[in-house]
């Protein structure tokens, strides 16, 4: 299947097992950048479309070395924003055959949450799963058997950087302000946490990755069951070097993914806000998120 993010062109192939579950043999994302000066007017432009067709025919090249039976693609924040999407619809369907499912936001936190729980073990209580994307950041709440409540926000990355430009590095003052606006977005969250009063965060995919990717080159064999714990406290001494760095400081760091680097200072100060916030006292990382949970959606509809 394939996730056509707002940053992120994401392949996933699998192999549906004898129990319905699947085993990945291969996971690659390209960068695309869709929403790069288009997003918060709603237009995609035309070098986003061009880069987004060459994510997905890089795509296609490799799903032709793999004895692939069927082929999933949808499209999130971006796609869904975008007044000319028929425009990458459209030839995308012309250059490859392929048509694109644009799901919504609650969709899209539904699969997410299908996806995270496949790699989640039971007994964490309640939780908050954030899926920090560029156009939108979806939130969940859950326990190990259910969702109580899900949304999706229009407040990703790439929206953000849009809205407030950033000093290299970034300032105090702009801090408080993106804190100020995303408290602003986010009162439905916040209404919603006081009721279930998550301890526990858990961030998947994106930016999160990259996080982790930066703890783990000190704290290696970390993951257990595609879960880890990511300590508060290492969690914070990487957010303070990422908000005092700049742009050719940040991309020199062990475990720095070269799409994030402009984005993931914005990413942790929103996690770090979040957890204060909420006043959250764990937190867990997996891979596993949209992705994932698309192609467990699609597995349950075959098998």
């Amino acid at each position: 299947m394939i996730d056509i993010g707002t940053n992120t062109c994401n392949l996933l192939i699998a192999n549906i097992l004898p129990n319905g579950s699947f085993k990945t043999v291969y996971d690659r994302k390209l960068p695309v950048k869709l929403g790069r000066g288009g997003i918060n007017k709603e237009i995609l432009l035309p070098e986003a479309i061009e880069r987004g067709i060459s994510a997905l025919q890089s795509h296609f090249k490799t799903i032709l070395e793999y004895d692939v039976s069927k082929i999933k693609i949808v499209g999130t924040s971006a796609l869904r924003g975008a007044t000319n999407r028929s425009v990458f619809l459209e030839k995308v369907k012309y250059l490859l055959g392929w048509d694109i499912e644009i799901i919504d936001g609650e969709l899209e936190a539904e699969l997410i949450f299908r996806g995270v729980r496949l790699s989640l073990l039971d007994g964490i209580g309640n939780y908050l799963i954030v899926d920090i994307g560029g156009g939108s950041i979806e939130f969940i709440l859950a326990n190990d058997n259910d969702i109580h409540w899900r949304k999706s926000f229009n407040i990703g990355i790439a929206r953000a950087l849009e809205t407030i430009i950033l000093s290299d590095p970034v300032t105090p003052a702009e801090i408080l302000a993106y804190e100020n606006w995303f408290d602003e977005h986010l009162q439905d969250l916040w209404i919603a946490s006081e009721r279930y009063q998550p301890q526990t965060l858990v961030g998947c995919s994106g930016a999160f990755d990259t996080l982790m990717d930066i703890y783990e080159k000190t704290e290696p064999d970390l993951k257990i069951r595609g879960v880890s714990d990511f300590p508060l406290e290492n969690f914070l001494k990487i957010h303070k070097q990422l908000i005092l760095s700049d742009h050719e400081t940040r991309s020199k760091m062990d475990g720095m993914d070269k799409m994030r680097v402009e984005m993931i200072v914005i990413a942790s100060v929103f996690t770090n806000f979040i957890l204060q916030r909420l006043t959250i006292n764990r937190l867990l990382h997996t891979h596993n998120a949209l992705k994932e949970g698309v192609m467990d959606r699609l597995i349950s509809n075959i098998v």
